[in-house]
């Protein structure tokens, strides 16, 4: 048995090291290189890190889209503003909200079969997960909060498999080729809030959130050829990142019925443990000699990731008792090899009776990438996302029921096949379904 160990990179880190001349001093097999366009990219498909609005955060926000920076007087402006709980329409409030979220990605035509139709790779997630809890409370001259979010949440289980696939061997194409994703990947927040009015029409605030995110990614490949042969590979990736994220806000009242929300917030990680471990088994090898040649790379990282700075600005207007309007622009500044960019979310409240009202808002969720070029491998992908909300709320003297729903589509394009230029088509869909119960005095 031959056993290959480099010390640094996943697979295709490994790969490109040994075309380079890097540190593992290794030769892989000329068969590796020709079959190694086969597989589908591992690195880039975990939780999406290449958009900013992965999930809707609240029962009111939600339904209004996000659109929530100049309103946030309940425990939801913990999260969006916390200056907002100063505006906190009793001494005591508490919301908590539970979501159902599914999501299904497809890859355009990555493979053909051996009659030449193409096939096409579609990935999907679904999770169900209380994403948000929060209590504000009176204290003195100021409010105090407390809450609990989940903004980002994927969890796959597939299992995937193609027949008479065709492969780059002359009269040797691809028998069964199968592929299992295991995946688990959520980000946590949770921590105090406090804001103090300065007066009736203006307030500031501070959210102090601990930030944790728990990824495990597992991933097997498995290609069995016509005359025999296979392609084995197991990829397997941890990874437990320890973080602040303050968030400072402000809200003014200028006039009436006019509100103005500022807030800014970024994600500072402190701890990151990272590590990955590939096993890869090929016996199209020109030399295989009947053994088991088995390359493994394990690679640790201690490296922090970094988050841009958010800088939201969001306009309020209560048109009456019964009806208000908002909207939000939302910037993230450009970090390593992502882009800056703006979303955008609108939303309307109105009130039927006292004890019922509806919400419905528009929002944006635009990738952090760059567009793909045909001359490169390996990109990210971009796909932008453009999605609707709605909520409808029951308030029975202290208690209110809400249910909400949201929905997100988004087109683009990706590269799906590791060291191959080709450019997919990418579409995506999502929907949370969510029940939330709040409680005031």
């Amino acid at each position: 048995m031959k056993i290959l160990i480099c010390k640094e990179g996943g697979l295709n880190n490994f790969l490109k090291l040994t075309r380079k001349g890097g540190s593992c001093f290794v030769l892989i097999p000329k068969a590796a290189y020709i079959i190694l366009g086969l597989f589908f990219i591992t690195q880039f498909s975990y939780a999406d890190d290449l958009h900013y609005i992965n999930m809707l955060i609240g029962d009111r926000s939600a339904g209004m889209g996000g659109a929530y920076t100049a309103i946030s007087d309940d425990p939801a402006g913990c999260f969006y503003n916390p200056a907002g709980i100063a505006f906190a329409a009793s001494t005591n409030l508490s919301a908590s909200v539970n979501a159902f979220n599914k999501s299904i990605k497809t890859y355009k035509s990555p493979l053909r079969d051996i009659n030449g139709k193409s096939l096409d790779w579609e990935q999907e997630s679904s999770t169900l997960l209380p994403n948000f809890f929060g209590m504000v409370r009176k204290i003195g001259t100021g409010y105090l909060g407390i809450s609990y979010a989940v903004p980002d949440s994927t969890l796959k289980r597939q299992r995937q498999m193609f027949h008479n696939i065709q492969s780059a061997f002359d009269n040797n194409n691809i028998d069964i080729y199968t592929i299992n994703i295991n995946d688990s990947d959520e980000t946590y927040l949770f921590g105090p809030s406090y804001a103090y009015p300065f007066s009736d029409s203006f307030s500031i605030g501070l959210s102090l959130y601990a930030y944790y995110r728990d990824m495990d990614v597992i991933r097997n490949q498995l290609l069995i050829f016509e005359q025999g042969q296979h392609y084995l590979s197991n990829f397997y990736e941890t990874r437990r990142d320890w973080g602040l994220n303050p968030i400072l806000g402000a809200i003014w009242e200028p006039f009436d019925k006019l509100a103005i929300g500022l807030s800014f917030s970024k994600i500072y990680v402190t701890s990151s443990d990272k590590e990955t471990q590939s096993i890869y088994r090929n016996t199209l090898s020109e030399d295989y000699n009947g053994t088991n040649n088995i390359l493994f790379t394990r690679t640790s990282f201690d490296n922090k990731p970094k988050f841009p700075l958010k800088s939201s600005l969001g306009v309020a207007y209560f048109y009456s008792s019964r009806f208000l309007l908002s909207g939000d622009i939302i910037y993230y500044d450009s970090i390593g090899e992502k882009e800056a960019l703006l979303n955008f979310a609108i939303g309307a409240e109105y009130y039927f009776t006292e004890a019922l009202a509806a919400r419905f808002g528009l929002y944006t969720d635009l990738a952090n990438t760059p567009s793909l070029s045909s001359m490169r491998v390996n990109q990210y992908e971009h796909i932008d996302i453009y999605g609707l909300s709605g909520s409808l709320s029951y308030f029975n003297k202290n208690t209110g029921i809400t249910l909400g729903m949201a929905y997100g589509y988004g087109d683009g394009e990706a590269q799906v096949i590791s060291d191959d230029s080709t450019i997919q088509d990418t579409e995506t869909q999502s929907l949370t379904v969510s029940i939330s119960a709040s409680y005031n005095l």
